[in-house]
């Protein structure tokens, strides 16, 4: 059996952003860098032959601090945003499977001059065809 769209198009997410699926935050330096994505719940709207589909997404990154100097620290954490950001655009269809992607907002936070945090917010646009969600529209 074919996986579904939703399922082909995280995998392609995953991959975009070289992340792992859903894990907690990391409890140990040694697991750091570490990219992790969440997906929501979608929003869908079904028309005759197509239900089009919006997946909320949160994408986080932890890494070691270059420095404990806070303005370097803030710096690497924007760095980090600016680089989930630009992985989700660098192909917004995901080899076909998607209609887009929305940038919905993101942030930074500094833990203790040891480690930075980016989150980065998104919303998946896509579709499949209606009562077949294996089969893109």
């Amino acid at each position: 059996m074919t996986d579904s769209v939703r399922e082909r198009l995280l995998a392609a997410i995953l991959t975009a952003t070289g992340a792992e699926y859903g894990l907690s935050a990391p409890e140990d330096e040694r697991d750091l860098p570490v990219t992790i994505v969440q997906d929501g719940t979608d929003d869908a709207a079904t028309s005759y032959d197509t239900t089009r589909l919006s997946m909320p997404l949160s994408i986080g990154r932890a890494e070691l601090a270059a420095s404990a100097d806070r303005n370097a620290m803030r710096i690497q954490a924007h760095a980090a945003l600016a680089a989930l950001v630009t992985a989700m655009h660098v192909d917004e269809t995901f080899g076909g499977l998607a209609l887009g992607v929305d940038y919905t907002g993101g942030g930074i936070q500094l833990e203790a001059g040891k480690i930075v945090f980016a989150e980065a917010s998104f919303t998946v646009r896509y579709q499949h065809l209606r009562g077949a969600p294996a089969t893109v529209s």
